[in-house]
């Protein structure tokens, strides 16, 4: 780039209290600018999650016939919970804008929020497990029986699923940003889905479309998944769901006692004089004069 660009020019800089993006546009501009961290994220959480030996153990039980190498997948019920809640401090922090060092903020995470985030991941993996199940088992049935209390069964174990897998949006945002009970956590999760609902039916079926990617790009979807999808999605439930659970627990916490919510961006000074300040947009922008030059007769 010094190759192309004249440093003795200067723009106007960028106004601190100019226009704000457009949500759409804010979210891609974060994410290429931590594209690299959020695969560093992914790759974390695949280890830490103990996914990494869950997809081996599949791997090598479909190639052998073998359904032992599937007990590979068991530290999942353990790892799931604190490494999710470990990616998302860590997504948290990005769009947040603040400045973090990934593996110490996840190791962090990891450690500090183990014992709330285990049993929400253990519900997790048994619930999700038996909900996969359970609708094939009843699809199978439709298409043998045709039976119309199938379909009722097959509607409201989605409509369930749904509803909880949309409420995991809130869960771990709040177990890394709050200090609530575990049960308070879980109740407040349940509400925002429905206050949230603009957001949250966006994030759904991004996620919807990446699973049903997973099962058409089988099995060559195995190679990407250690590397980025579930970062960016995990990036994609903070940045959409974190800006709710600020709006209903944790700005009106600061108010009630009177001051500002800390994360969000400053503003004023309370009314203070600043000592420095921001002329980012209302400078003049500086060119460089180009030199006159000179006339002179050519030598015969």
């Amino acid at each position: 780039m010094g190759l192309f660009y004249n440093y003795e020019n200067s723009g106007v800089g960028i106004a601190k209290n100019g226009p704000k993006k457009k949500p759409f546009f804010k979210f891609w501009e974060q994410f290429i600018s931590k594209f690299w961290k959020i695969i560093y994220v992914n790759i974390l959480f695949f280890i830490f999650s103990g996914l990494i030996l869950a997809m081996i153990g599949f791997t090598l039980a479909g190639q052998t016939g073998n359904s032992y190498f599937l007990l590979l997948a068991v530290p999942v019920i353990v790892g799931f919970g604190p490494a999710t809640a470990a990616s998302m401090q860590v997504m948290r922090k990005f769009t947040l804008e603040k400045p973090t060092f990934v593996f110490d903020e996840f190791k962090t995470a990891y450690k500090s929020n183990f014992l709330r985030a285990l049993p929400v991941g253990i519900f997790d993996v048994v619930f999700f497990s038996l909900f996969v199940y359970g609708a094939t088992f009843y699809v199978g049935m439709l298409e043998n029986s045709g039976n119309t209390g199938n379909y009722v069964l097959v509607i409201i174990s989605t409509a369930i699923a749904s509803y909880v897998f949309m409420a995991n949006f809130y869960v771990y945002l709040e177990i890394v940003s709050l200090t609530l009970p575990l049960g308070k956590i879980i109740r407040n999760a349940l509400l925002l889905t429905i206050m949230g609902i603009k957001v949250n039916i966006i994030n759904f079926l991004v996620s919807l479309a990446f699973i049903a990617a997973i099962f058409l790009l089988f099995p060559f979807s195995t190679i990407v998944l250690p590397i980025l999808p579930f970062g960016w999605l995990m990036f994609l439930y903070a940045f959409n769901c974190y800006p709710v659970i600020q709006k209903y627990i944790v700005n009106p916490y600061y108010e009630a006692k009177g001051e500002k919510n800390p994360e969000l961006p400053d503003e004023d000074n309370g009314g203070e004089e600043p000592i420095f300040v921001d002329r980012g947009g209302s400078e003049p922008e500086i060119k460089k004069k180009r030199q006159a030059r000179g006339f002179g007769r050519i030598i015969k």
